[in-house]
Order: C-alpha cells, then sequence, then structure tokens
C-alpha cells in the first residue's frame, strides 16, 4: 500500500456505510431533521476556538463546565448526566471486576454458577487467561485511591462495565471452544488474542445507569460520560468527544429503532455535527502531528473524509433555511486545510457549480 493509500484510509469512514457514503449521510441525516427537527440547523455551527472559555485551563473543574455548556447547547439536561475524565481508570477496574467475577462464575459452591452450562464452565475454565488474576479487594483499592474524590460516586459505573467485560469473556471462550478440529480452535484463540491486541481504547464511552444490569441496581433517568484523562488539555478532542457521546444520549432516550444495531456509532457522528460540533468532530478526526509515526491516531467513526462531505450537506440545508450570507461560509476557514477542501468541493456538487461563481 502506498503512502497516498494509506493516508485515504486513515480517512475513510470506519465502516462500510450501506449505498456508499454519500447516500447513508444524506438518507440519515433526513432520519435525523424528520425526528430533531431544523432548529438545530438554524443556530451557527460551534467555532471551537469561540466557544471554549479563553480561561480554559484543562482541569476536571474546567472541563465539567464546558461539558455543562455543550448539554445546554444539545438539549441534553446537565444534571441527568455523570461526568467522568477517568475512563481509563474505570476500565482498569472494571477489567479487574470482570476477571474476580469469572472465579465466581467456575467456583460450583458461588450462587454466580448456578444455571451455567457444564459446557460453559468447562470453555471458561479451559480457554481464559484471566482466570485468578483479579480480586474485589484490588478493584475497591482502585476505586478508592483514583475514583472517590470527583463528587460522581462511580462504583455503579464499575460494575456495569465490569458486568460487561465478564460477559464478553465468556462468549470469547464459548467461541474458541466452538471449534471443531485442532486446526480452527487455534484459529478462532489467535483471532480472539488479535482482537484484544489491536483494540485501542476509547476515547468516551456513554453509559445508561437505568438499564438492567445483573447485580447492579438502575438508576431511573440517569446516564455516564466516561472521558480519558488525555482529553483535558485538548479541548478540540473534548468537544469532540463528548458532542458524540451526548448524541449518544440523545438518540437512546429517543429509542429510535433507526438509531440502533452495526452503524450506531456512525450515526451518533452524525448527530453530533447535526447539532453544531462538526468543526470539532472533522478536525479532530485525525491528529496529523501523527501521520510520521508508527500508529496514526484517528477518531470518531464516519471518518474526516464523511465528515467533511457531511458537514456540507449541514451547510447547504442550513443555507436553504436561513440564508446567512453567501453559501460557502466564512466559518469554513476553521476546518483543515484538507477537509476544508473537501467540505468546498462538496457543496460545488451540491449546487451543480462553485457557490462563489453561482453567487449563493
Amino acid at each position: 500500500m502506498d503512502e497516498h493509500a494509506f493516508l485515504d484510509g486513515m480517512r475513510a469512514p470506519k465502516l462500510a456505510l450501506p449505498g456508499g457514503p454519500r447516500r447513508w449521510i444524506e438518507d440519515s441525516f433526513r432520519l435525523l431533521t424528520e425526528h430533531f427537527g431544523v432548529e438545530p440547523l438554524r443556530r451557527p455551527p460551534v467555532l471551537p476556538g469561540d466557544f471554549v472559555p479563553v480561561g480554559y485551563d484543562g482541569s476536571e473543574a474546567a472541563a465539567r463546565e464546558l461539558c455543562a455548556t455543550m448539554c445546554e447547547r444539545m438539549g441534553v439536561p446537565f444534571e441527568r448526566v455523570h461526568f467522568s475524565f477517568r475512563l481509563e481508570t474505570v476500565s482498569e477496574a472494571a477489567g479487574l471486576f470482570g476477571s474476580a467475577m469469572l472465579d465466581l462464575y467456575v467456583d460450583p459452591d458461588h450462587p454466580v454458577s448456578r444455571g451455567a452450562a457444564p459446557g460453559d464452565l468447562a470453555a471458561v475454565r479451559a480457554h481464559s487467561d484471566r482466570l485468578g488474576t483479579a480480586s474485589f479487594e484490588q478493584v475497591d483499592r482502585i476505586i478508592e485511591s483514583g475514583l472517590t474524590d470527583l463528587g460522581v460516586d462511580l462504583r455503579p459505573v464499575v460494575q456495569r462495565l465490569g458486568m460487561g467485560e465478564f460477559g464478553a469473556e465468556v462468549v470469547r471462550c464459548l467461541l474458541i471452544a466452538s471449534g471443531s478440529d485442532p486446526e480452527q480452535r487455534a484459529e478462532r484463540v489467535r483471532a480472539a488474542y488479535e482482537s484484544d491486541v489491536r483494540r485501542r481504547p476509547a476515547v468516551g464511552r456513554w453509559l445508561d445507569l437505568a438499564a438492567d444490569c445483573p447485580g447492579v441496581a438502575p438508576i431511573p433517568g440517569q446516564s455516564a460520560v466516561l472521558l480519558r484523562s488525555d482529553v483535558l488539555a485538548d479541548p478540540l478532542k473534548l468537544l469532540a468527544a463528548t458532542s458524540h457521546e451526548l448524541s449518544h444520549e440523545l438518540l437512546s432516550r429517543a429509542e429510535l429503532p433507526w438509531a440502533t444495531g452495526p452503524l450506531e456509532e456512525p450515526l451518533t457522528d452524525l448527530c453530533a455535527l447535526f447539532h453544531g460540533f462538526g468543526i470539532a468532530l472533522v478536525n479532530a478526526a485525525v491528529d496529523e502531528t501523527t501521520l510520521d509515526d508508527e500508529w496514526v491516531h484517528t477518531s470518531g467513526y464516519l471518518g474526516e473524509h464523511a465528515l467533511a462531505e457531511a458537514l456540507a450537506l449541514y451547510r447547504f440545508r442550513q443555507h436553504q433555511l436561513v440564508r446567512d450570507g453567501p453559501l460557502l461560509p466564512e466559518w469554513h476557514q476553521a476546518l483543515d486545510p484538507e477537509p476544508r477542501a473537501r467540505f468546498a468541493a462538496r457543496l460545488d456538487d451540491l449546487t451543480g457549480g462553485p457557490p462563489t461563481v453561482l453567487g449563493w
């Protein structure tokens, strides 16, 4: 693969979009407009340089205030969302919780193992390398040392994520054990291992605290947005990640049948863009400073190319509503050079010619 093809892949959608990116974006944008109405399009988009307060210092307190402003912009009650900027610590504790649950699962004398199929227990005993690696005391120590000074009780969050880790490991072991011959089983082990190695830590997570979860009491009407600590120092990433997670809140609470399934994540990116955070999403999609590194840092699911073209559609629909000057807006200068060019080119396509020539 040559360098151009590699970089193009870095900027492309992370998932195949039915009908191609442009058709999928147009169809999904229509659904978002039908649900949320056109009011989000009437407002100017968020300019990161103006939206982030001048005195932003990268502290958790400053980030929490910025998140409150984002909630107001997106119509999400701030008091309904528990924000944390310790996703790494929460994930570590959840991983240990899941591993400790596995030990209870394979203990025939513990209630957790009751009702489990003998074959399932045998698969976990044979194929899980997490047995005997953690304890609930370790989980408690992490919570007490790193998650208790935030004014937010994160124990239910750790437990929910930990139960997810536990369930995922059981499923992984069952898949490995389902191989019909030694070679097939070895291939499943290799694939499961490579999947774990390649999985990059998420920048953010949204969690419905009201959802049913075994052993965890629901908190009606509440959710959690968990963000990595490194976004504190980068307001652009903070805007992009938080707008994405808050879009999960908007779409999940509405229980829209078209907002679930394998394309939920790119749709959530598009929802954040629809609510005005497209510039932040586009500019945060590829970390240009890492292009020469072994790992190029990317964020989001739609990718820079599709986001830039989705932002052009956003502007086209917006201009049809408000006619606020030229179709090619002044704010497009806030985009990074490559997506800025793609944004302008897509506007050309949507209007049938260059906006400056047509006088839009």
